[in-house]
């Protein structure tokens, strides 16, 4: 008979005696009962388990009470075959919960699309009639852990949850389960089947909280989330900020080599949201610190290039720098300049161009400028005021031979 089921019988031996007396103890012994979770198994150390392995592998039939408990260990060793993996579980016993916990922990620990995983997951599926109360849980959600349609069903109740913590605690498994393989692969196909946007960016924040839990798994959150921002518009800031504090710039600099994990269709969209932010962070600076009243015409000039454009980079005065800081990206540091001027630099095609705040020039550069105008932490003003191809001011605005029209038809011949 189960804990549980002994508790059962002594509920209905406190209503023929004295429920005042005996209730509050019941309450609290069932509470605590909700309240156990099942943590990892202690592994042997790796001599003992290569020293089991060898055993095992050469037929041996001797096996100690303690060895026998250690067998699911060596289960996801490359040597262990999908048909020897079968011949474990064939010396294990379920009705066992020391057997069963180590199972259910290597399952769950080194989940892939292996046949031995498939026979590990049939073997716990068909498991009925579990007593322990520190299994109880696990068992009763084997359509999620265990089930055919285990990630589906795992979606499904991230979805109602919203929180990993309370996705286990449902299971009754405690929080070293959050770095298994089975609830980070459950976390990326939520992430890729959920259709509920604002339930994956409050899961989003859980797992940003605890990023050193999740980080393997963040290029593939970042592949999926961000084709649905870009479709529904939905958290598109919030998403620029995280990933881009989480996977660093994938523009330029070692971090880039993060992004190599996600799709070039969410990589493209990315760019082009880190494009818009330095345009909008430039011209937002440019607003409080120019005395050209006509900057707005240079806004709208340059953001239908937009599509375009393949990298940014901005530098910024001591001054200007000051009222950047709160946008969420990185930034360089303009030297020899005015401290409250800005220089946006971006690529079109094969050239460089340079927009400066206040009444500076955009210039156009040769694209060998490429890694010093790019990612830098510094840009010397006067060299990137001499080292140009062409440059125009920014006058007249409008009519004939307006300054828009001289830069368009030099992009179109050149770019």
């Amino acid at each position: 008979m189960s804990l549980r089921d002994s508790i059962k019988d002594l509920r209905n031996a406190a209503r023929r005696l004295d429920n005042a007396n005996f209730n509050p103890q019941l309450n609290a012994l069932e509470k605590f009962l909700d309240g156990i979770k099942v943590d990892k198994p202690a592994e042997p150390p790796r001599d003992v388990l290569e020293e089991l392995l060898w055993k095992f592998r050469n037929g041996a039939e001797d096996f100690s009470a303690r060895e026998i408990r250690a067998l699911p260990f060596i289960i996801y060793e490359s040597e262990i075959t999908s048909h020897e993996t079968s011949r474990i579980l064939r010396k294990l016993d379920f009705s066992k919960t020391s057997h069963l916990r180590r199972v259910v922990s290597v399952y769950l620990s080194n989940y892939d699309d292996s046949n031995k995983t498939e026979r590990l997951r049939q073997a716990l599926n068909s498991v009925r009639n579990v007593d322990s109360a520190s299994l109880k849980k696990i068992f009763a959600a084997r359509e999620n852990l265990f089930g055919d349609r285990r990630f589906m069903n795992m979606a499904k109740i991230f979805e109602q949850k919203q929180s990993v913590d309370d996705v286990l605690g449902e299971f009754g498994l405690s929080n070293f389960y959050k770095a298994s393989k089975f609830i980070q692969i459950a976390l990326v196909i939520f992430f890729r089947v959920n259709k509920n946007i604002s339930a994956r960016f409050v899961i989003l924040d859980e797992l940003d909280a605890e990023f050193d839990t999740y980080k393997n798994i963040f290029p593939y959150i970042a592949d999926a989330l961000i084709q649905s921002v870009a479709l529904t518009g939905f958290g598109k800031k919030k998403c620029l900020k995280i990933f881009y504090r989480r996977l660093g710039d994938p523009r330029f600099g070692y971090t880039r080599f993060n992004w190599n994990k996600i799709s070039e269709k969410s990589k493209a969209i990315f760019l082009h949201w880190l494009a818009e932010d330095d345009l909008e962070t430039f011209f937002r600076i440019v607003a409080q610190t120019t005395n050209d009243k006509q900057w707005s015409y240079r806004e709208e000039f340059w953001r239908k290039y937009l599509p375009r454009i393949s990298n940014t980079w901005i530098f910024f005065g001591r001054e200007a720098k000051r009222l950047a800081r709160q946008s969420n990206l990185n930034h360089g540091t303009l030297k020899n300049g005015n401290g409250n001027q800005a220089v946006f630099v971006f690529q079109i095609g094969r050239y460089i161009f340079s927009e400066w705040s206040n009444v500076g020039k955009v210039r156009a550069h040769d694209s060998s400028y490429n890694e010093k105008l790019f990612g830098g932490k510094e840009l010397n003003g006067e060299f990137i005021r001499n080292a140009f191809v062409d440059e125009w001011t920014h006058y007249p605005h409008v009519g004939a031979n307006c300054w828009q029209d001289k830069v368009r038809s030099w992009i179109r011949a050149n770019c």
